[in-house]
């Protein structure tokens, strides 16, 4: 449910600070794109993916992939792509703590995608972020 919480919250945040400033304004979708036709958000479009997780008895973290997509005819959609990226990994970065409990380590990786059909554009985001601690009910 944590991660759950994490995902939801990251897909609230960008959907708030990219209205504002973003256009087309991009889709923020968990998981992946809809299956039908009618339920397509059509693009740009960012996907929030939990990826690896791990921990201890001290605290957890979990990787969260955002992957981007963006369309077009021309090398336009590559930059509008990359564009999104940097916009989003800044606004990351300047905030770090998510609902005051879900803080992101400062680390991050990027990609874009090798191989793509001719007018798509593909490109993922990666952070991490350290998971609120679980307290035992008993005393061990």
């Amino acid at each position: 449910m944590t991660i759950t919480l994490l995902i939801m919250a990251i897909q609230k945040y960008l959907k708030e600070q990219l209205a504002d400033d973003m256009l087309p304004v991009p889709s923020v979708l968990l998981g992946y794109l809809p299956q039908s036709d009618a339920g397509n958000p059509g693009y740009p479009v960012i996907k929030i993916r939990p990826a690896e997780g791990e921990g201890d008895s001290g605290q957890g973290q979990i990787q969260i992939k955002l992957q981007f997509g963006a369309q077009s005819e021309d090398d336009t959609g590559l930059i509008d792509m990359l564009n999104l990226m940097e916009r989003v990994r800044i606004l990351l970065l300047r905030k770090r703590v998510l609902e005051q409990k879900f803080v992101m380590d400062a680390s991050w990786k990027m990609k874009l995608n090798e191989e793509h059909p001719a007018a798509d554009w593909g490109g993922e985001l990666t952070t991490t972020w350290v998971l609120p601690q679980i307290r035992p009910e008993v005393q061990i």
